[in-house]
């Protein structure tokens, strides 16, 4: 006596979800990749990496909460203008996200354009 069996193993699935498409949300410029802290504090407020922005206090790591964002199937993106004197980007996570706008003012100082009338700079660490 023998037995045949069958199955039907749908292994693209399986790969696709051990392994899934990851999206790189930020592109920051060289420039301002590293740590800044509000001139005059003692503290980092911001960091940037070649691919994630992170507000320091509290943690905030925009890429990990856009990537949360798109497993749950909102919408999550991040619209950059980049340029040797600019990074401007807009952040949509779903409900949340925020714009945010610095400028270049030396290898080691930036501006924060918060679109308030104080001007707020911060320093590389």
């Amino acid at each position: 006596m023998s037995f045949i069996g069958c199955s039907n193993s749908d292994d693209d699935a399986t790969n696709q979800q051990n392994n899934p498409v990851t999206t790189q949300y930020f592109h920051p410029p060289t420039w301002i990749q590293g740590s800044w802290k509000i001139s005059g504090s003692a503290n980092p407020y911001f960091k940037f990496s070649s691919d994630d922005f992170i507000l320091v206090t509290p943690y905030t790591s925009w890429k990990s909460v856009l990537q949360q964002t798109a497993t749950t199937g909102q919408l999550a993106k991040v619209n950059e203008d980049i340029s040797d004197l600019y990074y401007e980007f807009t952040i949509i996570a779903g409900n949340s996200g925020g714009m945010y706008k610095f400028k270049r003012i030396s290898p080691t100082r930036i501006q924060w354009i918060n679109n308030t009338p104080i001007e707020v700079f911060l320093d590389k660490e």
